[in-house]
């Protein structure tokens, strides 16, 4: 009956050596004075060597750089970039370590490598392919990204959804400090929609609710936010205006949206409308207290015929009055 064999030390094994000389695993290894004196053929690949070339750490850096080859190299000085990664390489005090990080090279391959200072000065660098893993970090990441994107904004119409656009009101109205700070806002309700979608169809209702909100994007300010309630129902929120100044931007917009093309329709395009309640907010409010009241301007517009931008009716009387913000 044989025996089972015995551990032996790394440095017996024919087999460790047989092992790093094959596959897609870096290995390279320095001396004191950074001179590459093993490599396996992987290595020798990444960085366009040869067995029986001379090169350092210096040289194949250099490489790299002007090649545009092996690592990729974020900076416009090579200099700079060695003398930097010479600081994590061969700390002073020099003393024997070890430390891991991922780099990546310029044909898109990441790398896991593990760089061992030994007592000697000699440096062992090895390197496992993980970018298989990174692929996938990335699909991740974007996914994520997505969901967040999704879940801020509408899909019909690609403005802030309702969720959005009420955190960002109640994130402007607590940003108020001052009781002469104007915020308006803006409840706008599409006029007739529901014979638009009974007449031509949802999808082309669909439609016009994303040409309407389009218009509505192009029409205001970087700073201001278009938001679709639901339905045909939309909020603008212009910060920096009083209700004066907000009436008027959404008069120009009332005036200015363009008819919708229809396909295959009598008539060929469709002329759209609205309706708008604008109240301005002070400090201290809670959204819904400023929502019922640009509501409530919005319900006066459609009491009064439609096709019209109100302004809440206390609004004057209510600032008039010196309504303080308390901070």
């Amino acid at each position: 009956m044989h025996s089972a064999p015995r551990i032996a030390p790394l440095c017996d094994s024919s087999a460790l050596l047989d092992a790093w000389s094959i596959g897609s695993a870096l290995v390279g290894i320095y001396d004191e004075r950074d001179n590459l004196r093993h490599a396996n053929d992987a290595f020798l690949r990444a960085f366009n060597l040869t067995i029986g070339d001379v090169a350092s750490f210096d040289s194949i850096i250099h490489a790299c750089f002007r090649d545009k080859i092996g690592v990729r190299i974020d900076s416009d000085d090579p200099e700079s970039f060695i003398a930097d990664a010479q600081v994590r390489r061969r700390p002073s005090p020099s003393v024997a370590r070890q430390r891991s990080f991922p780099i990546d090279f310029v044909d898109g391959t990441w790398f896991w490598c593990t760089e061992t200072l030994l007592p000697s000065g000699w440096i062992v660098l090895t390197g496992a392919d993980i970018t298989s893993l990174k692929q996938a970090e990335r699909e991740l990441a974007a996914a994520r990204d997505s969901a967040l994107m999704l879940s801020r904004v509408d899909e019909l119409t690609g403005v802030p959804n309702r969720r959005f656009a009420l955190s960002k009101l109640a994130s402007v109205l607590n940003s108020l400090d001052s009781a002469e700070a104007d915020f308006s806002v803006a409840l706008l309700d599409l006029d007739h929609f529901k014979s638009i979608n009974d007449t031509f169809g949802h999808e082309t209702g669909d439609l016009v609710l994303r040409h309407f909100a389009k218009h509505c994007v192009s029409s205001v300010r970087s700073l201001d936010l278009v938001g679709r309630l639901g339905g045909e129902e939309f909020v603008i929120l212009l910060p920096g205006l009083n209700s004066e100044q907000a009436k008027a931007v959404l008069d120009r917009i009332l005036a200015t949206v363009p008819p919708v093309p229809v396909k295959d329709c009598q008539p060929a395009t469709i002329s759209v409308a609205f309706s708008a309640g604008v109240t301005q907010a002070a400090c201290n409010e809670r959204p819904e207290e400023v929502l019922a009241r640009a509501d409530k301007a919005l319900y006066a517009a459609k009491h009064a015929g439609r096709n019209r931008v109100e302004i809440d009716v206390d609004v004057r009387e209510r600032h008039e009055s010196g309504n303080s913000c308390v901070v």
